[in-house]
């Protein structure tokens, strides 16, 4: 149930980034594709904020606003946690985005489906909000992608959960990502 405005808001403020940051070289097809991501965020959010959903973090002014690091509410966290099956911990760091590769996870908890790179170097990664608990939900979040753009050099927060497909913590060019920093 969509009890609150927090994703589409932080796709929006993302992808909104991502069209400012584009090189006049990028490709049609990842404009538009990050046109038609944002128009979908901008509906999205036009939608819950009709609805009276829970406003985005960034619009609230409440000592708990500031409570979590992941862009989730502070209700939502707790729901939104990796789960620990089997002794898992999981892991955050961080990778040059020229060494993202489909199968890893970022540490908001998307799941890399695609990665491409642009004649500039720019890095485009298709990511997904994978559901475990709800195979549907799962295949409807893997049709419905958020398209995500880095410059190379750029590094980029990553994590490894338990469904996590590719570890990269251990690549040559990987980092230690900071409690403070879990932003992907």
């Amino acid at each position: 149930m969509k009890t609150h405005c927090e994703q589409p808001y932080q796709a929006m403020i993302s992808t909104a980034s991502a069209v400012r940051r584009l090189s006049e070289d990028t490709s049609t097809w990842h404009v538009r594709r990050l046109a038609t991501d944002l128009a979908g965020a901008v509906c999205d959010l036009d939608g819950r904020m009709r609805a009276v959903l829970e406003l985005p973090r960034a619009w609230q002014s409440t000592p708990d606003a500031d409570k979590t690091t992941d862009g989730g509410s502070a209700e939502e966290a707790d729901d939104t946690a990796p789960v620990d099956t089997d002794g898992h911990e999981p892991g955050f760091y961080t990778l040059p985005a020229a060494d993202l590769e489909e199968g890893m996870s970022t540490a908001d908890g998307q799941d890399i489906v695609s990665v491409g790179t642009d004649p500039d170097g720019t890095v485009f990664a298709d990511v997904y909000t994978p559901r475990s608990d709800d195979p549907e939900l799962d295949e409807r979040n893997r049709s419905e992608t958020e398209c995500r753009m880095y410059q190379p050099g750029e590094r980029v927060a990553m994590g490894t959960f338990v469904d996590t497909e590719i570890d990269g913590s251990s690549a040559a060019n990987a980092l230690p990502l900071h409690a403070t920093d879990r932003r992907a």
